[in-house]
């Protein structure tokens, strides 16, 4: 007996964090990325002749989704079930109530969890006799506990499963907030988990597993992206991850630069397997000449232009964390609060950035987070400064 555990796929999603510049065909592979990932697990699905399929929430990345989508959504799941193969969904926290909006149907071999939690029972072509036990969001964050209404295992199951879409935390916490005890309470089989995108086993024996989302959707979720073949192995359910994602994100962290062709020089021996969006995070402070490259932009033109073909850098960020001030140099908190509050008056704001500068930049120089952020750059300086002059 084999399935596939796929949570959060999250069809129709935006790609965050991407810029105009983009060549014309990358653009193309990214928007397409998703279901592309998700038509490479259908085909894995065919291919294998797995038993059943699992969706435990987000399968949509949001309510409404377009009619490209559901065309999509709705073709993948007609071939599983010319090919036999069940399909066991419920919906979480971003595609709360999507059936309840207008959407092509869905064939008969589709099984939605109700928001009640519901057992299906599923007779595989083995004849195993298999119990799938889940539930869909009763609202979008899901802060009423639910785990009580998860019956014990039924014994008259070779296996049964629960699908859960939700995150470890204290009961009445948002996003149905459970602990391993509880899972493991249950007796089940296997715990196919959602919500959380990076994949992750909780527990072993049995598996309690997140499979993480099947396509890496911002620069936070780097690395391979897809789903769980699930295998029942000398009376266990063992899990297989198998990599489906056509773009990964990447992250690359450079400490101690000094020449900018250093730089572009390691960038330039970088060859991807497959597209790759790469965030570049230098360690500050930076000598003055990379810091008015990185200032102007012109560090990150140069970078681009030297990378291969198959893969784009999405920015270029300045990581100051560690800059520690010499003693000599170091501002004193009530020094710059009083200097900051002078200066960051709203009736400066204006005279200071012009009126151009957009609402949301002004609220935040004058947030907490923009005042630190502004202390840090200028701690930054003051030791750059003080390291030329000596």
């Amino acid at each position: 007996m084999k399935f596939i555990h796929a949570g959060d796929v999250h069809l129709g999603n935006p790609f965050v964090g991407l810029d105009r510049n983009m060549p014309a065909d990358f653009q193309q592979l990214v928007r397409s990325a998703t279901l592309t990932a998700f038509q490479k697990m259908i085909q894995v699905a065919l291919t294998k002749q797995v038993d059943f399929v699992l969706f435990p929430g987000d399968l949509y990345h949001g309510q409404r989704n377009s009619p490209i989508v559901q065309d999509q959504l709705r073709t993948a799941f007609l071939q599983l079930q010319a090919a036999q193969i069940p399909v066991y969904l419920s919906f979480g926290n971003h595609d709360f109530q999507a059936d309840q909006q207008p959407h092509l149907a869905w064939p008969d071999n589709v099984h939605v969890f109700p928001q009640a939690v519901t057992t299906y029972t599923l007779l595989t072509k083995a004849g195993l006799k298999i119990g799938l036990t889940g539930f869909s969001y009763q609202d979008q964050r899901q802060t009423k506990s639910i785990m009580a209404d998860f019956p014990l295992k039924d014994s008259s199951y070779d296996y049964q499963i629960g699908l859960y879409h939700g995150s470890l935390g204290s009961a009445g916490s948002n996003y149905a907030a459970f602990k391993l005890s509880d899972l493991l309470a249950k007796n089940y089989d296997y715990w196919a988990l959602g919500h959380i995108h990076v994949r992750e086993v909780l527990h072993e024996h049995p598996y309690v597993a997140y499979s993480g989302n099947i396509q890496g959707l911002n620069a936070k979720e780097t690395g391979p992206k897809g789903f769980y073949l699930v295998e029942a192995k000398n009376n266990q359910l063992i899990p297989d991850f198998k990599a489906v994602a056509p773009v990964i994100w990447q992250e690359l962290a450079v400490k101690q630069l000094t020449e900018i062709d250093d730089l572009l020089s390691r960038l330039n021996t970088l060859q991807p397997n497959q597209p790759t969006l790469l965030t570049i995070r230098l360690q500050g402070p930076l000598p003055a000449l990379i810091q008015e490259a990185f200032n102007s932009g012109l560090l990150l033109d140069k970078a681009r232009q030297v990378v291969s073909p198959r893969l784009w850098i999405v920015k270029i960020t300045l990581d100051l964390s560690n800059v520690m001030p010499r003693g000599d140099v170091n501002i004193d908190d009530r020094v710059w609060q009083k200097a900051l509050n002078q200066v960051l008056q709203p009736d400066n704001i204006n005279n200071l950035l012009g009126g151009d500068l957009p609402v949301a930049l002004r609220e935040f120089f004058l947030s907490p987070a923009g005042q630190a952020t502004l202390k840090q750059a200028m701690q930054a300086q003051l030791v750059e400064e003080d390291h030329h002059e000596n």
